[in-house]
């Protein structure tokens, strides 16, 4: 058990703990790469890569504000890009171009990349928002109550 714990508080090190989550992203985006994104597999793979990429950057989070914002970012974010695409980048593309614009290279390159997205960024920054404000939420509990019933100051 002792060993565990040992190799658990190295994995505290900011720094070896955020290269460790983005050889586990790249690996992922690899294994995303090579199984595609049109399947349940792929998708979840493709969640789990953008997971990684988001707890390098959260991982050393230490106020409930931050993940609140993540949770609320993502969640406009989608709206946004959702608005954008179909409300500005569309009506543009079709102004520009001719009725067969959304036929383009560069039209499907935009729709994939908006809607990847769209589909990986949003459903784990509003999970990870939630679960890291409700984490630290219970940590801030648990220690209030410590030090209440130790007396501490």
């Amino acid at each position: 058990m002792q060993k565990i714990k040992q190799k658990l508080s190295i994995l505290k090190n900011s720094r070896l703990a955020t290269r460790v989550l983005l050889a586990l992203f790249a690996a992922l985006v690899i294994c995303v790469i090579f199984v595609g994104l049109d399947n349940a597999t792929g998708i979840v793979l493709g969640w789990l890569a953008t997971t990684s990429l988001i707890m390098a950057m959260a991982h050393t989070w230490r106020k409930i504000w931050y993940f609140i914002v993540l949770l609320f970012a993502s969640f406009l974010g989608a709206i946004f890009l959702a608005f954008l695409y179909m409300e500005v980048a569309l009506p543009l593309a079709g102004w520009v171009g001719d009725i067969d614009v959304t036929q383009s290279t560069a039209w499907r390159i935009f729709h994939l990349l908006v809607s990847n997205i769209i589909l990986l960024v949003t459903p784990m920054g509003i999970i990870i928002g939630i679960v890291g404000s409700v984490w630290l939420g219970i940590l801030r509990l648990v220690a209030l109550r410590y030090r209440s019933h130790t007396g501490g100051t």
